[in-house]
């Protein structure tokens, strides 16, 4: 007895209280189940709904705090409010809602759109010049250039070649003459006569050639033979050359230079003659070349101009963005609920001076427990009613977003999800409290029985049936599942069979 007395000591009243309430509550539940042992339910289709409910808020589907991303004074407002969302004005998005001093900013986007317009206009010059049509007309210019100045050299040279053979059979410097004079002289001479034969031979091969062509040659002829012709003028130059040596000496060397004046003006003019020719055939070939290349280099040209606009485009979205840094700006269409800029004040950067709400488009902020977050899937339908217009006034909305994260709420792991309500209504009010009843799913024409009227053995599901006053094990296949513990029956039962309510009573 004393050991009882000490263990009631031993734990406190309350203690006491909750073992007593325990036993009550058994007593009961022993009691009610040998007076249900043998009650039964009567099976029939009818239709199976598992939702689950909350509570929730309704609040803007959008809220964004605005403010000036640059520091300075505001120069303009557009926009005032008076109290809460109802007295704000409505804003398109994009609005300026207040402005600061951009004056650079300003100076900055029209200097960009000058250098951009220059840069088009370049690309416009270069692509007119350097048209297709434009540069074939300067190659075919270029060939007809080439074709002529080949023409023309060999029409000098031909008189050229023939001079320079009777400079070299003047008595004054013939190889007799020579030999008179000396070694040096013979060494001058043999070297005059050696080019001589070496620009007639190359003269005569290259205008063989020349005579087969002509001005509807094809270009690449063209370009060959003014580069033979070219290589055939600088032998010439080296002919002409050596023979003005020649006789030069042979005047010094006889004392009697006014019988060489002759010779040495023919050879000076023929000099020059071979100077100008080399000129125009070497431009010639530079011109061929050039514009040949220019087919490339207008690629080049036009890519380089296309890069630059690029370039002056990009500078000039660059200095927009840097202006749109000194106004705010509506993000979306919606109510400013809240503006603390002020004219002649100056802006901090990055301050939010400016609240902005959609207009017109709520959404249900709610949050459900962990136990049922798993049977919650976006796009799920529910039924919404709001404490403002009483239950029997429904809103329809789905379930737009569930935050993966959890959140403690009074102890307890909860999910937030957002619902979107199917359409607009005047009636909706960011703030009202919502009472939401979310749609798992609505399965028309089934059998549905409590949870608790189905046992397990060998792995398999039954129920126990009452037929004629005898009950016996069923069998029985399973559906889904709801959230309150009602089960779906697929297989096994009928309507109008009698399924045991308490099994476990009668085992």
């Amino acid at each position: 007895m004393k050991s009882i007395l000490n263990l009631i000591k031993k734990y406190p009243k309350s203690f006491w209280l909750i073992v007593a309430i325990i036993l009550v509550v058994v007593v009961m539940l022993f009691f009610k189940n040998k007076n249900t042992g043998n009650r039964t339910i009567k099976i029939s289709h009818s239709d199976f709904v598992n939702q689950v409910s909350v509570s929730g808020k309704v609040v803007a589907a959008e809220k964004v705090d605005l403010g000036f991303k640059n520091e300075g004074i505001i120069e303009k407002v557009f926009f005032s409010v008076g109290g809460g969302a109802e007295a704000g004005q409505f804003v398109k998005a994009g609005a300026v809602i207040a402005a600061i001093d951009a004056g650079d900013a300003e100076k900055d986007v029209r200097d960009a759109e000058v250098a951009l317009a220059s840069a088009k206009l370049s690309l416009q010059k270069i692509q007119l010049k350097n048209s297709n049509e434009n540069l074939n007309a300067d190659l075919t210019k270029s060939y007809e250039d080439g074709f002529n100045a080949v023409s023309s050299a060999f029409l000098d040279l031909s008189d050229i070649i023939d001079g320079l053979d009777d400079v070299l059979s003047d008595d004054n410097v013939s190889d007799n003459s020579a030999r008179i004079s000396g070694k040096t002289a013979l060494s001058y001479r043999s070297e005059a006569e050696k080019l001589y034969y070496q620009a007639q031979n190359l003269f005569e091969a290259n205008r063989k050639i020349f005579r087969e062509m002509n001005r509807s040659s094809p270009g690449a002829e063209v370009e060959t033979i003014a580069k033979k012709t070219y290589e055939t003028a600088k032998i010439f130059a080296d002919a002409v050359k050596s023979a003005k040596n020649f006789v030069d000496y042979m005047a010094e060397d006889s004392n009697d230079s006014s019988s060489f004046s002759d010779l040495k003006t023919t050879l000076s003019d023929y000099t020059d003659t071979v100077s100008e020719h080399l000129t125009e055939l070497i431009t010639a070939e530079t011109n061929i070349k050039n514009y040949k290349d220019a087919f490339t280099d207008t690629s080049l040209d036009l890519e380089d101009a296309f890069l630059s606009i690029k370039q002056r485009e990009n500078a000039l979205s660059d200095a927009r963005n840097k202006l749109s840094d000194y106004y705010i700006r509506a993000s979306f269409d919606g109510v400013i609920t809240k503006i603390d800029a002020k004219v002649g004040e100056i802006a901090s950067a990055n301050k939010p001076l400016v609240t902005l709400m959609s207009a017109g488009t709520f959404q249900i902020e709610s949050y459900v427990p962990e136990v049922n977050i798993a049977l919650i899937k976006e796009g799920a339908p529910a039924k919404v009613t709001l404490d403002a217009y009483g239950e029997n006034v429904f809103f329809s909305a789905k379930v737009a977003s569930i935050d993966p994260a959890e959140t403690i709420r009074d102890g307890v792991s909860t999910y937030r999800i957002k619902l979107q309500f199917d359409s607009e209504d005047d009636r909706i009010k960011s703030g009202m409290t919502a009472n939401v009843s979310i749609i798992i799913f609505n399965k028309e024409n089934v059998i549905v029985l409590p949870g608790g009227v189905v046992f397990q053995e060998a792995g398999k599901n039954f129920v126990q049936v009452k037929e004629e006053g005898k009950i016996s094990n069923r069998e029985i296949l399973l559906g889904e599942v709801s959230s309150l513990g009602q089960v779906e029956v697929v297989e096994g039962l009928a309507d109008g069979e009698e399924v045991v309510l308490n099994p476990n009573a009668l085992k």
